[in-house]
């Protein structure tokens, strides 16, 4: 089943007592988004009356005329196999009715009224045709209902949309803009859609309509489970605006793996999906880790959080030294900043930071000399143990050629520096501190019982984009300085820049490796680990929209290819998903007795929202990847 939605809202102009006018720009409107092919077009509460007719609201010459630009919009959207949804004026014994009508390929499905709620009477035309409040239709299994309230009122009405158990809610409007009122209905919506687990399309009108005693203007925006799709808004009220006629994909397996379960309501009405969509109308990022909306807000949360889990078990351990393993690359630099950081907040002196650099086959003049300065720099307890002569022995005890790089050649150095920093932490009685990131722990791209064992893990939560915007944030804005900075206090300890900053920003500029295989001639890193498994960067796609809402190998594919197509190619996406469901699955055991961690993401691998076992078989997986063409 096609679990994409399309949502399309249009705030046509309006005119009060001028049904014509407010058809004619509706009629327009639609027919600009035709070749789109929407599921759903919604227009807004009063879109073919206008909301400013005053006193002339129940005359019968207006709610006649309305009636007829309500059959003419369904005539000319016959052939549209979509839903329309227009709000108008009906005619109930002399008084005028807010509703907002319900069309389906030409037939009028139904009346939903509007708020403050349905009407007691209606005259014998519409008495059959009027469907009760919470009304739930079906658009090719989206369950949706109708909410026609002010934007920023949907709060008041959560516990009824939650009883309808609702995919959809359609808010059709027309509420009067005030200073700060636009913003404050974009919210709400984000709130809603975010504790119901639902998506929602907000369309207000009144663009054109009249100024006194209230100034009216469209905007529109669809939203899924707490992001903003799209959203638009007319450049000024008047009658010469434009139309803005925002559309969206809302998606149906995002929605189930947010929506709270147990609740089920039968539509009144079911139809099925438009076809001959082109594409996917949403944006899909590259990095759905870090679209927040404030970016440098969030990665300084994510530091703050690190810092402060730490602080928590070394309280509650009654441990005062930490013991870290610093390599010169990002993953140990964010956790080095991390325990300077947990170490300052904790009135401990920095010397309780044992940091040590284990140099082995691999390591590079850069890195090593990176690592060597940050310790220095930050004060810590440092030490330097190389690793060579007791693997080299250790090689010889099991057997193993050394001339051989296998899998034992790179794991026997990944154990024997968790041997070293166990050790250590068991001579000073501190807390082996775990580097290890998101990225690696879904890939596997760690030894167990090696780099996967730590006291207490910082960094697990976070991919390897986010340690490098954390690492960058804590470089520019100065947060974690030097040493010697520290005994002066004050504005000097809190500037940016600095050794520190210019440490961090050339492990930024480091490329990611373990570093276990010798370098190259000329000491640069020959074991790169993107040009091994691919970019992080699309792993990590993959990972977010694996474990978060569980897709299907097809759509991972068809997501990864509109999110990442102007830089690979189909092929090698595919090829590469292929080696992360392999990884993913074949990584599990290591998870499974991973280290303590918190969970300071709303997406990680620690067991709380995911789990699979150990032994799990992703053969049926790769098997839809292995039918479909690219």
């Amino acid at each position: 089943m096609n679990s994409l939605i399309r949502v399309c809202c249009i705030s046509n102009r309006v005119r009060s007592l001028r049904p014509d006018i407010c058809l004619q720009s509706a009629l327009e409107a639609i027919e600009s988004v035709r070749s789109d092919c929407p599921d759903l077009i919604v227009l807004p509460a009063f879109a073919l009356t206008g909301a400013g007719c005053g006193s002339l609201s129940g005359n019968s010459a207006l709610l006649d005329a309305a009636r007829d630009a309500l059959d003419e919009l369904r005539l000319a959207t016959a052939d549209l196999p979509c839903y329309v949804i227009a709000g108008l004026l009906l005619d109930d014994w002399g008084k005028p009715a807010p509703v907002c009508a319900v069309l389906h390929s030409g037939q009028l499905v139904g009346f939903v009224p509007a708020e403050p709620g349905p009407s007691s009477r209606f005259d014998g035309r519409y008495s059959d045709r009027v469907l009760p409040a919470g009304a739930v239709f079906s658009a090719g299994g989206c369950r949706f209902t109708i909410c026609s309230c002010p934007p920023d009122r949907l709060l008041l009405h959560t516990a009824e949309l939650a009883a309808t158990g609702c995919d959809l809610v359609v808010c059709p409007s027309c509420a009067p803009l005030y200073a700060g009122y636009i913003s404050e209905a974009r919210r709400t919506a984000r709130l809603v859609t975010k504790a119901l687990g639902c998506a929602a399309a907000l369309c207000n009108g009144g663009g054109g309509d009249t100024t006194s005693p209230w100034l009216f203007g469209g905007f529109a925006g669809v939203y899924e489970c707490g992001e903003e799709l799209r959203f638009a808004a007319q450049k000024n009220a008047d009658c010469l605006s434009p139309v803005e006629a925002v559309g969206a994909d809302i998606d149906l397996d995002i929605i189930a793996a947010q929506k709270p379960g147990g609740v089920y309501v039968k539509p009144f009405f079911s139809a099925g999906l438009s076809d001959g969509k082109k594409g996917i109308l949403r944006r899909i990022p590259q990095n759905p880790f870090l679209t927040c909306p404030n970016r440098d807000a969030y990665v300084g949360e994510l530091f703050a959080l690190q810092v402060s889990a730490l602080i928590g078990r070394l309280q509650n351990s009654g441990i005062q030294k930490m013991v870290l393993g610093v390599s010169g690359g990002l993953d140990s630099a964010l956790a080095l900043l991390v325990a300077a950081r947990a170490a300052d907040c904790l009135g401990l002196p920095r010397e309780a930071l044992c940091a040590v650099t284990m140099p082995g086959f691999g390591t590079t003049d850069r890195t090593l000399r990176n690592a060597k300065a940050l310790m220095k720099e930050l004060g810590c307890s440092c030490a330097e143990v190389s690793i060579r002569e007791a693997c080299t022995q250790h090689f010889r005890d099991i057997g193993q050629d050394p001339n051989s790089r296998d899998v034992t050649y790179e794991n026997a150095q990944a154990r024997e520096r968790t041997q070293i920093l166990f050790d250590i932490a068991n001579q000073v009685g501190g807390l082996v501190i775990g580097t290890g990131d998101l990225s690696e722990a879904a890939l596997g791209w760690c030894t167990f019982g090696g780099d996967q064992m730590a006291g207490y893990n910082v960094n697990i939560c976070l991919t390897k984009s986010m340690i490098r915007a954390v690492v960058k944030y804590v470089a520019d804005a100065g947060l974690v300085v030097q040493a010697a900075a520290l005994a002066y206090g004050g504005a000097a300890a809190k500037a940016p820049g600095g050794p520190v900053a210019h440490i961090l920003r050339d492990i930024l500029a480091t490329p990611v490796s373990p570093e276990l295989l010798p370098a190259q001639p000329g000491g640069q890193i020959a074991q790169k680990t993107e040009e091994i498994l691919g970019s992080y960067d699309l792993h990590d796609f993959f990972t977010y929209y694996f474990i978060k809402y569980g897709f299907r190998p097809a759509k991972l594919l068809r997501y990864a290819c509109v999110a990442f197509g102007p830089q690979l190619e189909p092929a090698f996406i595919k090829e590469k998903l292929e080696l992360f469901l392999r990884r993913f699955f074949a990584a599990q055991f290591k998870r499974s007795c991973s280290p303590d961690a918190a969970s300071i993401t709303e997406v990680n691998l620690l067991g709380q929202n995911f789990t699979i076992p150990s032994d799990g078989d992703c053969r049926a997986l790769l098997a839809e990847l292995e039918e479909m063409t690219v």
